[in-house]
């Protein structure tokens, strides 16, 4: 039991101080938009901090489009995955929220690129 506690504790140990100053590794985050396109986020190990939003145009049959932003993971210390912030080049944010238990994640509101919205919803699918 305590050998279990043990190797949970070094888990999420390890995890949160990937989150400390940006990814140590690149992160995608698959969620979907309004229209039912699938929407990739991809995060750029630090110290890079910048990403790109792709929505694939999988439902809608449109070309795929990309979009360009800077995330920062605030520091904080806490049991649970700090915020991740995006900043996109037209001045609109997005802060996300991960599960520290799962690969779920939410974000605190929505952001629309061209004609597309996003959902709340997000989930790691590459750490």
């Amino acid at each position: 039991m305590f050998g279990n506690l043990a190797v949970a504790f070094i888990f999420f140990s390890i995890a949160g101080s990937a989150f400390a100053d940006g990814y140590a590794r690149p992160v995608v985050m698959t969620g979907v938009t309004q229209m039912s396109d699938t929407a990739e986020l991809h995060f750029a190990a630090a110290p890079e901090n910048t990403g790109t939003l792709v929505i694939l145009g999988d439902h809608t049959k449109t070309p795929k489009q990309t979009y360009r932003f800077v995330y920062s993971v605030p520091a904080q210390h806490s049991a649970v995955d700090p915020a991740v912030n995006l900043d996109f080049g037209d001045k609109q944010k997005l802060t996300i929220l991960c599960d520290p238990r799962s690969d779920n994640c939410m974000s605190t509101g929505y952001v629309t690129m061209g004609t597309a919205t996003f959902s709340m919803l997000w989930k790691v699918t590459q750490r």
